[in-house]
């Protein structure tokens, strides 16, 4: 059935709100408009829905039914929809006006560079992530459903509104000898569809990442992957046909993720989109915190990814990991009300988008002050909004527990953050996950079982609850325990690679120096830019003496990731091991003094540090004031290689007997 005719004239008043401004477009869904909400004051693009999209009454009911559950969506790469319903005997769409144009009009004849394939793919698959952990599926991605802003952000259109093909439509398209362009609608979506789909099993999340693949191939390529002249040659390529030889220009591990979202065999396929965003997460350069200068020599059309040139940036990776959520399947009944956490969302929409702003900058930029920035705004909008309350004292420890602060004040901030978004909502799960950071680096170590088994009863899928939980294990010379939740971590995350880390650190403490080099070369696998995963390298090498492995770990890293605390601790050891007291000396300044003092796990580091340079007196005081802070490894202390020449002295033999009899006397008291 053909679109009915624009009826509407710029100065028109629809549904008693919107005034039409003048028309955007039309095609297989409707007509668009660009209007203003003169109840609101703010510009919307106003769809008004074919009626071959509809269909008759009970089709049209649950279209809207469905559009308006997806109308719960709010990320920062899916356009927003403000409003589904009907008026004037019209159905209609009031969704967020963004300006820039097509994904597929913005596709050189060669392709886009690798840089910007794996940045718009992070995007994307990031979208499709949050949507299907609410068992929203697209169903009609394509490159012209996605929308490029003038800042080379990408925003997918139309979720929830694809119609759901009837199994007799779909089969007379994919037979059709008619050409494409003589097809129509479902012609226009048919390059897109999924193996299964056009087999007549209905489209789910899988289908959506195939989709995902074929808009990736495109932009990587500059052409479609399966090409025919009609309905049927095309059905037929999906279904047969392998991929073509891939261009030079395009990386082998692009080409690897395209392949995988691209498998015709649904076992083999990517089976959720978080795999596909982990995935180009090891692909994507991080983009830096640049200053005004950096920002204004990028042309935002080339929708270039910053070069990473900031301690900050290469700390932050660490959020990445502290931030992860398990991949698993999402639950039959998701409330659409929850945010992408799984927390309970603002009443406020607004608060909600600003939040899911600040979670992209944390899990897909590594931007700590960005994030933080989205938060304060969220909660200038909605005080109460625990969720991001609770996240932004978090980001108060990330700052230190990244190697980013010395200072101690941030510890007050985070703790006044987080008893302010108690008040405000006691059943969020991240509050007590972030207590357990707050606690381990108070001293109050003794009050992380507890948060973690409320955090845990809230969210059982809490990774971070857990997390911190295996570091209190650990800090109880308890590595029995941290281990068996670690591997329980990674068999519910294998791409968490904190956990990984942490299994690579328990290692050492061993004696497995082989052991924790392979857990750490997985993590630099999957991430090469992970700043924390090479500095444990550079550590483990330490270890074992092998100070040039250490000394080209460091080498590796960029000159402003050099000036993080905890880079600066390593090198003075490296330098310390290498026998060169004077430089070790030299590089050990106050500021990073002050850092070992406060950080949990770095407080023994200088201990060790003076254990090298041969002054006894400090070692010894830096590892009593690592067991005061609650530092309780004693059966690493006594094995520790950089310690050896102070492990005779009576004081070592002291310190390690208080270890022993603390935790024997808190094991007596638990029985």
């Amino acid at each position: 059935m053909p679109l009915p005719p624009a009826i509407f004239s710029a100065g028109r008043i629809f549904a008693d709100k919107y005034e039409i401004m003048e028309e955007l477009g039309r095609g297989g869904m409707g007509v668009v408009y660009k209007a203003r909400d003169n109840k609101l004051g703010r510009l919307v693009a106003l769809k008004f829905l074919s009626p071959r999209l509809v269909g008759e009454e009970r089709h049209r009911q649950h279209f809207i039914r469905e559009a308006q559950t997806a109308s719960a969506l709010n990320h920062p790469h899916i356009c927003t929809v403000y409003e589904v319903g009907e008026s004037e005997g019209t159905a209609f769409i009031a969704m967020e006006y963004i300006e820039g144009c097509p994904l597929s009009t913005r596709i050189s004849p060669g392709g886009l560079s690798g840089e910007d394939v794996a940045r718009l793919g992070l995007q994307i698959s990031g979208a499709l992530q949050q949507a299907h952990r609410r068992n929203i599926i697209h169903r009609d991605l394509k490159t012209a459903n996605i929308i490029v802003t003038p800042e080379g952000e990408a925003k997918i259109l139309d979720f929830g509104l694809a119609k759901r093909l009837p199994a007799d439509e779909l089969r007379e398209a994919a037979l059709s000898r008619a050409t494409l362009t003589q097809s129509g609608f479902v012609a226009g979506t048919l390059h897109a569809l999924a193996p299964e789909v056009l087999s007549g099993e209905p489209a789910g999340i899988q289908s959506d990442i195939w989709s995902l693949g074929i808009v990736l191939y495109e932009i990587a390529t500059g052409k479609l992957p399966f090409k025919g002249q009609t309905g049927f040659e095309l059905s037929s390529s999906i279904l047969r046909d392998a991929l073509p030889p891939w261009p030079a220009q395009v990386p082998e591990r692009l080409r690897s993720i395209i392949q995988g979202c691209l498998e015709k065999d649904l076992d083999k396929r990517y089976h959720e989109a978080g795999q596909v965003r982990s995935a180009l997460e090891a692909v994507v350069v991080p983009r830096a915190a640049a200053g005004p200068a950096a920002h204004a020599a990028v042309k935002p059309k080339k929708l270039l990814w910053l070069m990473a040139g900031g301690a900050a940036l290469a700390a932050l990776i660490l959020i990445l990991a502290l931030i992860s959520r398990s991949p698993g399947p999402p639950g039959p009944t998701l409330d659409p009300t929850k945010v992408s956490t799984g927390a309970l969302a603002s009443s406020r929409p607004e608060a909600n988008e600003y939040f899911e702003k600040a979670m992209l900058f944390l899990m897909a930029q590594f931007d700590l002050g960005r994030a933080r920035d989205m938060l304060k705004r969220s909660l200038e909008i909605d005080p109460r909004f625990a969720e991001a309350r609770a996240w932004y004292g978090f980001t108060y420890i990330l700052e230190i527990d990244s190697g980013l602060s010395n200072d101690s004040t941030s510890l007050y901030t985070a703790e006044d953050e987080l008893r302010r978004a108690l008040r405000d909502g006691p059943e969020t799960a991240r509050i007590y996950s972030s207590f357990e950071a707050l606690y381990l680096y108070q001293g109050r170590k003794e009050l992380i079982p507890a948060a973690a088994a409320q955090a845990l009863k809230i969210n059982p899928a809490e990774l971070d609850a857990n997390n911190w939980l295996a570091n209190y294990y650990a800090s109880n010379n308890d590595n029995a325990s941290a281990k068996a939740l670690i591997h329980q971590l990674l068999k519910q995350n294998s791409l968490f690679f904190a956990a990984r880390m942490s299994l690579a650190d328990i290692l050492r403490y061993e004696g497995n120096i082989a052991g924790a080099i392979v857990e750490l070369k997985k993590i630099l696998e999957q991430s090469p830019r992970n700043y924390y995963a090479t500095q444990r390298l550079a550590r483990t090498y330490i270890d074992a003496n092998d100070t040039h492995q250490a000394r080209l770990s460091l080498e590796s890293l960029s000159p402003e990731v050099q000036k993080n605390y905890e880079i600066v601790l390593t090198w003075a050891l490296l330098l310390a091991r290498e026998g060169k007291r004077t430089e070790a000396l030299q590089k050990l300044d106050a500021d990073t003094l002050k850092y070992a003092n406060l950080a949990f796990w770095s407080t023994s580091v200088a201990a060790e540090f003076y254990a090298l340079v041969g002054d006894s007196s400090k070692a010894l005081e830096w590892l009593e004031q690592a067991a005061r802070n609650g530092d309780e490894r004693y059966d690493w202390f006594r094995r520790d290689p950089l310690l050896a020449s102070v492990r005779d002295e009576p004081k070592f033999k002291q310190i390690i007997q208080s270890i022993a009899s603390r935790l024997q006397q808190r094991r007596s008291q638990k029985k």
